[in-house]
């Protein structure tokens, strides 16, 4: 499955696959923050339907100087859906459901993509080797699947203003020591996870793993 290691980094091969990563990373957010903003609509607020965030137009959602950090350093964002939480019409579960529906749009997402990985793989396995168009299918899906497992790992975590935190902000105490602590510390702790290489074990053990177990289950439903 993975093939970019094994190619050589000619021009035009760079050339696909920052054609490929910027799509594919257009598509991974743009679902997810079209997806704070639809659920946010639904449960009363029409902050993000009135700013016209909520579509799935990659204009509206992604921010350049936050895709050409990712592609640098491997850490980057896109713009927030803004929201009014005076607005919910359940309180604390509509916040809840807002905040988590990025992070279960991105699983949704990379799942679908593996699964037409793998139904290609069955259907038509030397369609990606032996064409141009394959060659540039494949590396969109493989850096698909990776984008999108990696964004709904990255939310969860609990750092401000990540969508996890958000959800352990819905539930705790106005005066909440922790909820403190993250809005003053964040940016270090970012820094932090990062630097020492901790994020990445943590990305091993969630994304990566969930990823080899969604390709075993596929391979045995389709016999790949």
């Amino acid at each position: 499955m993975i093939t970019f290691f094994s190619k050589v980094y000619s021009l035009s091969y760079i050339l696909i696959y920052l054609f490929t990563y910027v799509m594919a990373l257009c598509i991974a957010m743009s679902f997810h923050e079209f997806a704070h903003g639809y659920i946010a609509k639904t449960q009363g607020d029409p902050t993000a339907k009135v700013l016209g965030r909520c579509t799935l137009a990659p204009h509206a959602h992604v921010d350049i100087r936050g895709i050409i950090c990712l592609l640098l350093f491997g850490f980057g964002w896109a713009k927030p859906v803004p929201v009014d939480e005076r607005n919910f019409k359940n309180g604390k579960t509509s916040k809840f459901l807002v905040s988590i529906a990025g992070i279960v749009t991105n699983v949704i997402l990379g799942t679908a993509f593996l699964f037409i990985y793998m139904l290609i793989l069955k259907i038509a396995p030397e369609f990606y080797e032996t064409n141009l168009y394959g060659n540039i299918l494949e590396e969109f899906l493989y850096i698909s699947i990776r984008l999108n497992f990696s964004l709904a790992v990255f939310n969860l975590l609990p750092i401000y203003p990540l969508d996890g935190f958000r959800i352990i902000e819905t539930f705790s105490s106005y005066d909440s020591t922790f909820v403190d602590f993250m809005k003053r510390y964040s940016m270090i702790i970012y820094v932090v996870l990062l630097v020492s290489g901790i994020y990445y074990y943590y990305y091993y053990y969630t994304a990566n793993q969930l990823i080899i177990f969604l390709i075993k289950l596929f391979s045995k439903i389709l016999g790949v």
